[in-house]
Formats: structure tokens, C-alpha cells, sequence
């Protein structure tokens, strides 16, 4: 084999910067394998394998090659360098398949799909499940010397990306419960407004009545909230509705609100 073009650093930086649509595990899984196959030297093909509760499994593959390698390693009674990756999360390397003789059933399946070598590598995921990079090549000795540190590199940068996406995908979702929950607040607000403009009660009775009307329509508050703002104004619910202000009471001591409308 030749010399060893080094991986350029902003094209393996990219691999763990987070893209549009992230939050999908399943793109990040892909855009590892893609970048795997054409960025580390001597590689031809890749995929990933994830250890669930479920079992192990294959998440994503750059074709269906590397499906039937798995396939075999991943059987009932089978095994492999990606299986003992996730097993023992160490690193797994066969620098020629012709004299493998660790995972023969692998090994056969590997030839017969035109592989000569591969290496299976933990990637080092703090809050993903345990997954391992599976690389394929069809030259002997592919992931020696100076292309097995790359791959090294690679996969730290891939267990970058998987918490990445993890991280973002909380965040987001954070973010949208949080909104979720501020739109939830204004509505009620809004609606207790209509009612207090509408009968001249208080913020604390309005409340009551939105809170009536939840239990005897079996619905909830939101939704009471928001049939009274499209009753008030129809095509209103937004922040255009108008609202009105909380005031004191108007009522006497003892007196029950009225029932609502």
C-alpha cells in the first residue's frame, strides 16, 4: 500500500458538528458511515451495530454488503469483530479475511462479499447506547499503521456526533415543552380575561369557572381555555386575542360566581 493521506481536519470536525434534522438519531447513524467510507484511507464500506435491550442490531449500513457480514456475525450462535466490540468495547481488527480463523462463519461471509479486511471500534458515546463502527476494505492490511489511528480519531469524533445529536434532541424538546407550556399559560390567561370582562369578576373566580367547566366537560383546561377565546373571537386564538388585565372583585362576600358561557 502507499503512503497515508491524513483525514483534513475540518471534514472530520464536521462529522461531530451538528446538521438540520440531528435530533433524528438515525441521520446521524448515516452521515457516520458515509463520512467513514470516505474519509478514512483504504475504506470501502461501513456500518454500525447498537447493543439494546433488544439484542444486538444493525442500524445503518453503506450497502447491503456489509448487511450480510452482519448478518453472520450477529446470528444466534455467530460472532465477529463488531460483536466483540460492543461486547468487550475494544477495538477488533483483521488485517486479511483469506487467514482468519477467529470468526470463520464471519470471515466466509466477509471473502464472499468481496472483503479483505475490516476493523470494528467502540465508539465512545456517554449517552447513547453502546454502538460500534464497523470498517470494511477490500484490500488487505487497509487499517494498519498510520489508517488504524485515523479510524481511531474518526470514532471518537463519531461518539462526538451521537451525544451531539442526543444532547440537541433534549434540548429541543425542552424547548418545545417550554413553549408548549408558555402558549398553555397565555391561553388561560386570555380566556380568564373574557370571562372577567364579560361578568366583571375577579381573576380568582375566572379561574373557577374555567376550572368548572374543565370537570363537568371532561376536558381539559387548555381546551376550555381555547373554546371560549374562538367563541369570544373566532379565528382569534393567537397572540392577537385580546385579553383583559386581572381586577379586584366585584362580588359580594359569599356570593358564588356565575356559571360560565
Amino acid at each position: 500500500m502507499g503512503a497515508v493521506a491524513a483525514v483534513p481536519p475540518p471534514e472530520l470536525a464536521d462529522l461531530a458538528r451538528l446538521a438540520d434534522g440531528d435530533e433524528d438519531v438515525e441521520r446521524v447513524l448515516h452521515r457516520i458511515v458515509q463520512y467513514a467510507a470516505s474519509l478514512v484511507p483504504g475504506c470501502t464500506a461501513a456500518g454500525l451495530t447498537v447493543r439494546s435491550s433488544e439484542g444486538n442490531e444493525t442500524a445503518t449500513v453503506t450497502d447491503e454488503r456489509v448487511q450480510a457480514c452482519h448478518a453472520a456475525q450477529f446470528a444466534a450462535e455467530g460472532n465477529g469483530p463488531g460483536r466483540e466490540a460492543l461486547r468487550w468495547s475494544e477495538p477488533r481488527r483483521s488485517d486479511d479475511l483469506e487467514h482468519e480463523e477467529r470468526w470463520p462463519e464471519f470471515a466466509e461471509e466477509a471473502r464472499r462479499s468481496g472483503f479483505r479486511s475490516c476493523l470494528a471500534l467502540p465508539l465512545r458515546a456517554e449517552r447513547s447506547a453502546a454502538t460500534a463502527l464497523n470498517l470494511y476494505s477490500d484490500e488487505a492490511d487497509a487499517f494498519a499503521g498510520t489508517t488504524f489511528d485515523v479510524a481511531l480519531l474518526f470514532a471518537a469524533q463519531g461518539g462526538v456526533a451521537l451525544d451531539n445529536a442526543d444532547l440537541y434532541r433534549q434540548n429541543r424538546e425542552m424547548v418545545e415543552h417550554l413553549h408548549r407550556t408558555l402558549f398553555t399559560r397565555s391561553v388561560i390567561e386570555r380566556a380568564k380575561g373574557v370571562l372577567m370582562s364579560r361578568h366583571g369578576i375577579s381573576s380568582e373566580d375566572a379561574s373557577l369557572l374555567l376550572q368548572h367547566e374543565s370537570q363537568h366537560s371532561h376536558r381539559k383546561l387548555r381546551e376550555v381555555a381555547l373554546a371560549l377565546l374562538e367563541q369570544h373571537q373566532p379565528g382569534g386564538v393567537g397572540p392577537e386575542v385580546p385579553w383583559t388585565p386581572p381586577r379586584t372583585a366585584t362580588r359580594a362576600p359569599g356570593d358564588q360566581p356565575p356559571e360560565p358561557t
